[in-house]
């Protein structure tokens, strides 16, 4: 099961008992596990010591350093050896033990949660973003990390429209991510969204409910899950089956 797969999760300080609470599910594969978070906000140990820590880069939700602290998480990952990579946020997971098979049966394709960017501005890339969880091969790994140097053009403006409640895409990891996917497309990689993923808060009772009926008709790769009652209704929905 999972062969040859690092499990790793990126987050700060103020994540831990997120990741604490996920942490169940992110052992449950069975695989090596490895919490990345920021030298200036570190995740030092979790309650399980099978879980390696190690950190880098710099805290913060957007901003070039956020950018900059993806790629420093991601070449740490690539100096470990492995053949594939699940790589979550504190605030996702993989909620079956297995991994889906279908991930490994394409080495050459970048997996996430992939969903419409709503920012009206002009961009020469997808109108996309791409959230966690991700899944890829070292050969993904690696050709993203080469077009991090050289990152395919995207917005051609920089400034949000009037009002508009959201940051500028380029200052978001979930934008990076996409121009480094498109970028390893010059290396023969492609990228596509999870068959059984899904992305979206569950924050309220209603937004809870969304979630778990779509957990219940087998949804696996999940985002947003940040508290434990919306855990808890995850692992009740996915139970259910």
């Amino acid at each position: 099961m999972n062969p040859q797969t690092l499990v790793a999760i990126a987050a700060y300080a103020g994540d831990q008992n997120q990741v604490e609470n996920n942490l169940p599910y992110y052992l449950h594969h069975g695989c090596t596990t490895l919490v990345l978070s920021p030298d200036d906000a570190p995740i030092t140990s979790v309650s399980d010591s099978r879980v390696h820590c190690w950190w880098g880069g710099g805290k913060g939700w957007i901003g070039p350093h956020t950018l900059e602290r993806q790629r420093i998480h991601m070449a740490r990952m690539l100096e470990m050896d492995f053949d594939f990579y699940l790589f979550n946020d504190a605030d996702s997971l993989c909620i079956c033990p297995e991994i889906p098979s279908y991930l490994y049966a394409y080495p050459n394709t970048i997996w996430s949660n992939e969903v419409t960017d709503t920012n009206p501005a002009p961009s020469m890339l997808p109108k996309l973003a791409l959230q966690p969880p991700y899944f890829f091969s070292r050969a993904g790994l690696e050709a993203m990390l080469l077009a991090s140097g050289n990152l395919p053009c995207s917005y051609f403006t920089r400034q949000n429209p009037t009002d508009w409640p959201l940051p500028f895409p380029t200052e978001c990891i979930d934008h990076w991510m996409l121009q480094v996917a498109e970028g390893a497309s010059r290396r023969g990689i492609k990228h596509s969204t999870f068959r059984d993923g899904v992305s979206f808060n569950t924050k309220t009772p209603g937004e809870i409910d969304a979630m778990a009926s779509w957990v219940r008709v087998g949804k696996n790769m999940l985002h947003s899950i940040k508290t434990k009652p919306a855990l808890d209704r995850m692992i009740e929905a996915y139970r259910a089956r």
